[in-house]
Formats: C-alpha cells, structure tokens, sequence
C-alpha cells in the first residue's frame, strides 16, 4: 500500500462544512473490489439493509473482512482530513467503527439522510468502487443543468446571496470523499445495466 495521499480538492462551503475529495491508489479500488467479490462468490457477507437508508437490496458489512493493510491506508485519509480541519488536535483518539459498501442497481437509490457510529460527533465517507457507463452516459432534459442519474449529492444549510447549500458529485472511481456525520447526503437512482459500487465507513471521535 501506499504511505502517500494526493489531496485533489479541499472545499468549505454552506456555514462551513469542510469535504474532502481525494484520489486513492489504484491497489486500493484493486484491493477492494478483489476483497468483495470474494466475499459475494462466498456468499458470506451480512447484510446491512436493515440499518442503512437506502432503497438498495445489496448492502453488506465489510468491516471484519479488512485487514491491517487495507486499513491502515484508510486511515491515511482519515488523518488527513483531521489535521486540514482542525479536528486533529481536539480529539484524543479515532476509531474506525464501521465500514460497509452497496452495489446500487437501476432504479434504487439512497434518500437524503446522515450518519452515526457510537459517539456524538465523527466523519464518514464515500468512495467509488465501480459506475457502470449508464451513468457517465446520462443526460439531463435540462441541458443547463447537470444530470443527476447516479450522483452523489451534499446538503447543507440554506440557499443564501452570495453562497451555496449543495455540492453535486459525479461519481469517478477511485474519488473518495470525507465529510462530517451530520451532513445530509443522497444518491440518485439511475437508469441502464450495470452497478454502481461505493464503499462508506464510519470514524468516531473521541474527545
């Protein structure tokens, strides 16, 4: 694994919600996508379903299947993201608590909605695994606006002069995402074959 990062895009936007996009390494999507393959072949993953927002049928736990490589480079990331804010010297320690990954298919989708783990603050995550072409290929009615088949989007706060209260995502695999648990959050649901993979995972915060 790799011992470096490559920050692409810092952005603090709404009342100041800080996002982090990065780019991991190639082994890692690699890693990943190898690991959970496996574990569907094995047909041995737990569902997570039950306890996720989204109007998704494959949703699975992965936690217990990520070994010490696999984790320490998450938490690279997670590091990172907690030195640029400032978090990093409030806390005494963070703890990985969860990590989960779906496999979005035409017409499911995860409604507006944030995260938790077992302490009142903490970060969490998105990060694409896999987008079929469907979604890279879609257009929008509206030629003036985006499409959102598939996307990723941010909300936070208010529309006010001079500002703004959503960030619009188009996935890209290998894009990883970083943001505080109370920030509401949805996928869109897309239309084609194929299947959209992101991995999340939950750090808490202790204080």
């Amino acid at each position: 694994m790799s011992d470096q990062i490559n920050t692409i895009k810092e952005t603090t936007y709404g009342l100041g919600t800080v996002v982090s996009e990065f780019i991991v390494s190639n082994e890692l999507i690699n890693d990943l996508n190898n690991l959970i393959d496996k574990k569907l072949k094995e047909n041995s993953l737990i569902s997570k379903g039950h306890s996720l927002a989204g109007q998704i049928e494959n949703e699975f736990d992965i936690f217990q299947d990520l070994d010490d490589s696999l984790v320490k480079e998450l938490n690279l990331y997670i590091s990172h993201y907690l030195t640029m804010t400032g978090e990093m010297k409030k806390i005494k320690q963070y703890n990985l608590v969860s990590c989960w990954f779906n496999d979005q298919k035409e017409n499911e989708y995860n409604p507006l909605h944030i995260h938790w783990g077992e302490s009142y603050g903490g970060i969490s995550s998105v990060l694409f695994l896999k987008i079929p072409d469907s979604i890279n290929e879609a257009k929008n009615k509206n030629n003036k606006e985006e499409p959102k088949d598939g996307r990723l989007e941010f909300v936070y706060g208010n529309t006010l002069y001079c500002s703004h209260n959503t960030k619009l995502v188009h996935p890209q695999v290998g894009k990883l995402y970083l943001f505080p648990y109370y920030l509401n959050h949805t996928v869109y649901p897309f239309k084609g074959e194929g299947v959209r993979r992101s991995l999340s995972f939950n750090v808490d915060l202790i204080k």
